[in-house]
């Protein structure tokens, strides 16, 4: 079985498909993987992310405590950086926030897995071509199968490309993600954390 390993643009997959389902963000992805790759050894699954700012951040740490009860996966964080702009129409000012890092992060940790011989398949969840020379590096330069996931809606997917790496002529695979069974694999309302911890699924998400 080959040593795969999973890196999912938080944000991106977010914005694409559970701000729409919030019945499925209680999501165990270390089952949902194991259950979609079923032929291969699942070793590591990499959360990429930023704490989002104010009350959404509560239920945000919820989640991500109780990933981390996951043996295979793990968390790694950028950040959430405030930009004041002013509107040329009114000269109003407003705020808001933009991530910075997932990319970065992304592409470093799939460099350093490709060097250190870490993994035999490389499985990325983003819609997100600012990743592409990355991937496209990978592919290139070692013997690591590449699968870009694209996740969408159904209803959205005509709009959403998948020929990103055709143009590159490179051995990467680039599909929408099956959403199919997704909402099977959801965590039980209540995580034990360890220590007598516990981490209760948001209402908002039931």
């Amino acid at each position: 079985m080959p040593r795969s390993t999973v890196y999912i643009d938080g944000y991106n997959w977010y914005h694409a498909i559970f701000k729409h389902h919030p019945e499925w963000k209680w999501l165990n992805v270390q089952r949902f993987f194991e259950t979609l790759r079923p032929d291969d050894e699942i070793i590591s699954i990499k959360m990429f992310s930023a704490m989002l700012p104010g009350e959404d951040a509560i239920r945000q740490t919820r989640y991500f405590d109780a990933l981390r009860t996951l043996p295979k996966v793990s968390v790694v964080l950028g950040v959430f950086q405030e930009r004041v702009v002013t509107c040329k129409a009114n000269g109003c000012r407003y705020v808001f926030y933009e991530e910075k890092k997932t990319d970065v992060n992304i592409a470093v940790h799939m460099m350093a897995d490709a060097f250190n011989d870490a993994c035999d398949c490389m499985y990325v969840v983003s819609g997100d071509s600012d990743i592409q020379p990355a991937v496209e590096w990978v592919s290139k330069n070692k013997p690591i199968k590449v699968t870009v996931y694209i996740p969408a809606l159904i209803q959205d997917q005509a709009k959403r490309r998948l020929d990103y790496y055709q143009t590159a002529h490179l051995p990467v695979v680039c599909k929408f993600l099956p959403l199919e069974n997704i909402k099977q694999h959801q965590f039980p309302n209540v995580v034990q954390l360890g220590g007598g911890k516990m981490c209760v699924r948001p209402h908002v998400w039931q």
